[in-house]
C-alpha cells in the first residue's frame, strides 16, 4: 500500500490534526453528564470545547464535510455560552446538539481519510473500545 505524502495534501493533515483533537474532548460524558438526572458543568468543559471549535474552524475542510464543520462549530458556540453562564437550565439542548454534531463530523471526516488512503470501512464509534 502507497502512502499518502501529507506534505503534498497539507488539507489531509489538517483534517488529521482536527479528528484527532476533538476525537479526544469526550463529549459523550459531558452530554451525558449534562443531560442526566442531576447535571453538573465542570469548569474545564468551556476551554475544550472551545479549542475544538478552533481545530475545527481552522481546518480546510473538503465541501461534503463543510456543512458537519459548520454545524459543529455553531454547536460548540452554543453551549460554550451556556457553560460560560454557569446556567445548568440551558446546558441539556446544546450539549445534545454537540454530541450528534461531533459524531457527525468524526464519522464522515474519518470516512473522507479513509477514502483518501484507499481504505475501506473508515471510522464507526459504535466500535468496541471507543471512547467518545
Amino acid at each position: 500500500m502507497e502512502h499518502l505524502d501529507l506534505g503534498k495534501e497539507p488539507e489531509l493533515a489538517g483534517i488529521l490534526a482536527a479528528m484527532t483533537h476533538i476525537d479526544t474532548v469526550g463529549f459523550h460524558g459531558i452530554a451525558t453528564t449534562l443531560t442526566g438526572a442531576e447535571p453538573k458543568i465542570d469548569r474545564n468543559w468551556a476551554a475544550l470545547i472551545r479549542n475544538a471549535r478552533i481545530a475545527v474552524a481552522v481546518t480546510a475542510w473538503p465541501e461534503d464535510l463543510r456543512p458537519a464543520a459548520d454545524r459543529f462549530t455553531a454547536a460548540a458556540e452554543e453551549l460554550i455560552a451556556a457553560l460560560e453562564r454557569r446556567d445548568i437550565s440551558a446546558v441539556a439542548d446544546p450539549a445534545k446538539e454537540l454530541h450528534i454534531a461531533y459524531h457527525a463530523l468524526s464519522d464522515a471526516g474519518w470516512i473522507h481519510l479513509a477514502s483518501r488512503a484507499g481504505i475501506s470501512g473508515g471510522h464507526d464509534h459504535h466500535d468496541v473500545g471507543h471512547s467518545h
